[in-house]
């Protein structure tokens, strides 16, 4: 069988990409605004081209391929991004996040086998879920049927709790039915699910830390932490030399600022292998 290929949209530093070249696919190209994340694609994707600007691509200039994916901007969408700016949420009518309607238009014009989109959770519920039903209608419009899932990085092995909305479509038909499915079943909720609650009602404590926002509110479990030493900050001073001389960089300049904004954005490439493998049946 013909090795499989992606194309990527909003690529990033390539999570989505290395994630389905880990499942047996081949980045054909990628497109990226951000130069330092093109640095990075064009080191770590020397046989994919790259391009700039998604809103100049299309079937004149990108090559066909099994599947396109796209982690399109969650600025208008996320509630973290409009507090950042202090505006509303102005979700698929926002600057950034509107560049879905380059996903759409491009998908009209090279009609891939599948598409995946990924975004924040927020997508689902951002304007009343109307800007949610909006890209299930703009999909099915182009001819896309599929099915939509929330993904936490948590339970693909990686230390991080990272919750994230998946949709994977299909030109004209199903994508395969495994990836509504678990591996198998679990037998009790874990203890990093139970991180965030109290199994116990004795084990809450009064908080002093009100948080709230127009999502809602929260009430967080109030932490005194006193932490004493007898020689005062002198030793948390040596560690920090000793950290930097094992080559750890402990703050953030405007270069390494760029790189971990970088990492901080991808998608985690685990959970895009399991979607890459889950579609694998689909793409002969």
């Amino acid at each position: 069988m013909q090795q499989p290929t992606i194309g990527s949209l909003f690529a990033g530093i390539g999570g989505f990409d290395v994630g389905f070249e880990n499942a047996g696919y081949r980045t054909a190209w990628q497109v990226e605004l951000n130069p330092i994340n093109r640095a990075v694609l064009a080191d770590r994707f020397p046989h994919a081209r790259q391009f700039e600007d998604v809103r100049e691509c299309g079937a004149h200039n990108l090559s066909a391929v099994d599947v396109i994916t796209a982690g399109f901007p969650c600025q208008d969408i996320s509630i973290a991004g409009c507090r950042e700016t202090n505006r509303a949420t102005r979700g698929l009518q926002g600057e950034r996040s509107g560049l879905f309607w380059e996903v759409i238009r491009i998908l009209k014009e090279t009609q891939p086998r599948w598409v995946v989109l990924e975004n924040v959770v927020n997508l689902l519920a951002v304007n009343d879920s109307r800007d949610f039903e909006t890209v299930i209608r703009a999909l099915a419009d182009c001819g896309y049927v599929g099915f939509w899932r929330v993904l936490n990085a948590q339970y693909f092995g990686v230390p991080q709790q990272r919750r994230r909305v998946f949709l994977v479509a299909g030109y004209r038909r199903m994508p395969p039915i495994q990836l509504l499915a678990d591996a198998a079943p679990v037998d009790a909720i874990s203890p990093a699910s139970q991180s965030q609650h109290w199994p116990r009602p004795a084990d809450a404590w009064a908080a002093n830390t009100l948080l709230a926002n127009k999502a809602g509110s929260q009430i967080a479990m109030g932490c005194t932490t006193l932490v004493a030493h007898p020689h005062g900050w002198d030793q948390m001073v040596e560690r920090q030399r000793e950290a930097e001389n094992d080559g750890l960089c402990l703050g953030l300049d405007a270069a390494n600022l760029a790189e971990a904004l970088g990492a901080g954005n991808a998608v985690v490439t685990q959970v895009a292998e399991w979607v890459g493998r889950g579609l694998m049946g689909g793409t002969g």
